[in-house]
């Protein structure tokens, strides 16, 4: 049976382009304002309903709302053309968690791929993002350096401390070297630093330096932490005619949804009482608000205690915008 989608845009050729795109896979619905998508919620049995934030009469985010306290089942995702950072207090507390801006669409395939994995719990691999000609070679987990294809992604495996530094140092080399921000260093550094504080597992197999709460800090030298054979992670780095690429996947699924829009929200939201965000004094979370900063795409998948992937995208043209939300996460089976 196809899966419906309901599109809420008031801009009309936003929505009509919207629903081309995702005609040709989905039943597609479409409605200008809140009151409109009510109607059409309460007829047809949708399973998606994308949504814009700002609109005349009630925003997207009362419709969210709506669809939380009657239509339960119903995945829902927002856009915008306005700053999302905005709304990342709503999106934490409200158990929003994908937005992303409308220049997006000039690339198709982010809200093909966002839309795929919404409705079918597909949600890893970032070659879902490319072409189907995009390569992804997965056979030679050593740790040595080898250049990616020219439209692909090559993964090594993380052991060490030392292991890191090393092949993220020529990493970071090699696609500074190709036109990479000398940030991309930082992104390296942020996201395989986060990869070795969350694989360790203790003799019980507990998760070492896992958080109970999602507020809770913990300054862990990586020089310390001790990758057992088992505990290894893998990094994975490419490219394609557009971005320079950067995976991280570990074995495990300690990091979780609600905590990501926590660290976001405590460096994103500022303090009444002194105009500073209050993370700035957290001694741990402040490497993914870096990473998503820098990068033009930053993509969560999560399933809880099995695997974590995060997917750093970076435009070759240097182009800036409005950030994205983009965390996908499944429950434990």
């Amino acid at each position: 049976m196809n899966k419906s989608i309901l599109i809420v845009e008031d801009i009309q050729s936003i929505r009509e382009g919207i629903k081309d795109l995702l005609s040709n896979h989905y039943s597609v619905y479409d409605a200008e304002n809140y009151d409109t998508a009510v109607e059409i919620l309460e007829k047809e049995n949708i399973n998606l309903v994308i949504t814009d934030i700002r609109m005349p009469g009630k925003s997207g985010l009362d419709l969210v709302e709506y669809i939380q306290n009657n239509h339960p089942d119903i995945i829902y995702a927002l856009i915008t053309a306005y700053n999302i950072n905005d709304y990342i207090r709503f999106a934490k507390e409200h158990n929003v968690w994908n937005i992303i801006p409308k220049y997006s669409f000039l690339d198709i395939q982010v809200i093909e791929t966002m839309v795929h994995k919404l409705l079918t719990n597909d949600i890893f691999g970032v070659e879902k993002y490319f072409p189907h000609n995009f390569e992804v070679i997965t056979d030679r987990l050593d740790t040595e350096f080898e250049p990616p294809p020219e439209s692909g992604i090559v993964y090594k495996t993380i052991k060490s401390d030392k292991d890191r530094n090393i092949l993220c140092g020529k990493i970071s080399k090699f696609m500074i070297q190709g036109g990479a921000p000398n940030s991309i260093q930082q992104v390296l550094e942020e996201l395989t630093s986060n990869a070795m504080i969350r694989a360790p597992k203790d003799e019980d197999g507990r998760y070492k330096y896992q958080f109970e709460l999602p507020s809770q800090d913990l300054i862990v030298p990586l020089e310390n932490i001790d990758l057992q054979p088992e505990d290894f992670f893998t990094i994975g780095y490419g490219q394609n005619k557009n971005s320079f690429i950067l995976v991280t996947q570990d074995r495990f699924g300690s990091l979780e949804k609600s905590e990501i829009l926590y660290r976001l929200d405590r460096h994103i939201t500022s303090e009444d009482e002194i105009g500073l965000p209050p993370g700035l004094s957290d001694s741990h979370g402040r490497g993914l608000y870096i990473c998503r900063e820098i990068s033009d795409q930053l993509i969560f998948n999560l399933h809880k205690n099995v695997k974590t992937e995060i997917i750093s995208l970076i435009d070759k043209s240097g182009r800036t915008g409005f950030k994205s939300l983009s965390i996908y996460q499944l429950e434990d089976n």
